[in-house]
């Protein structure tokens, strides 16, 4: 029984597991990711949006994917088109074909119609930034996991492990992930509507052994980031869209930050 407390606090405290590169880093100041594009221009996860958000000069983009009905990667953050659209259906009813027909609702700064993209829709941005996070999103647990394979075929396909992190609140699949394709940076996202969050995500990381965890900007002071920071994991805080909040977390010197309003930070 000692032996096997020591063993993990040995996890706990000294164990330092192994991380793929992530030269896209900037030592001086942390990275500006755009928050599903730039939406306080265009309607989020589009490729206005990200366009947008590359002219303001981003070092890179994060985007929400899902499965269509013909098993197709889509970009986008619900699992139903309610608030984005006129219509109700759910992400997973309907095939790529039907889902690019859809006419999105529009920002107050927007005038032309955009579109649900499909994450090969997005390979003509990925010369134009410096880092690119694919964030899975699932409805439970259990679900969603489907979509590892053909997204490990689009990585293998675009060869851009030098600048892509894939990331997601569900930890199980990140663990498949990290299995099944061991070079893929990985991004832990922090999830706290659980009793005692932080021991719960901390064994989840142990687990998942991400390169980087990233966390609401509200927690930055909690022990889970000191903690990571010991483990070598780079802290990316989300969704930071205010000046003052800002220069705090920069203060707290982040790595990266994820934002909606890229021209109040740049």
């Amino acid at each position: 029984m000692s032996v096997f407390c020591g063993y993990r606090l040995y996890l706990i405290f000294f164990w330092q597991w192994r991380k793929n590169p992530q030269f896209f880093y900037n030592k001086e100041k942390p990275l500006i990711i755009g928050h599903r594009g730039s939406p306080a221009y265009f309607t989020e996860n589009t490729a206005p949006a990200f366009q947008k958000a590359i002219e303001q000069g981003v070092d890179g983009i994060e985007l929400d994917v899902r499965l269509s009905k013909d098993k197709q990667i889509v970009v986008f953050h619900d699992k139903d088109l309610g608030r984005l659209s006129n219509r109700n259906e759910k992400i997973r009813d309907l095939s790529l074909s039907e889902l690019q027909t859809i006419v999105l609702n529009k920002t107050r700064r927007q005038t032309e119609e955009t579109h649900i993209p499909s994450l090969n829709d997005i390979v003509p941005f990925l010369g134009c930034i410096r880092v690119l996070n694919i964030e899975i999103k699932s409805d439970s647990f259990f679900q969603g996991h489907d979509i590892i394979r053909p997204l490990i075929q689009f990585l293998n396909k675009h060869q851009i492990d030098d600048k892509c992190i894939v990331s997601s609140f569900n930890p199980l699949i990140l663990m498949k992930f990290r299995i099944k394709r061991p070079k893929t940076i990985i991004g832990f996202l922090y999830y706290r509507r659980k009793l005692f969050h932080g021991w719960s995500n901390m064994i989840w990381m142990l687990r998942v052994q991400p390169e980087a965890l990233h966390i609401h900007y509200s927690l930055l002071n909690h022990w889970i980031v000191r903690w990571a920071r010991n483990k070598g994991v780079k802290i990316n805080s989300y969704t930071i869209n205010k000046r003052d909040i800002y220069h705090k977390a920069q203060k707290q010197k982040v790595d990266g930050i994820f934002t909606d309003n890229i021209e109040y930070l740049k």
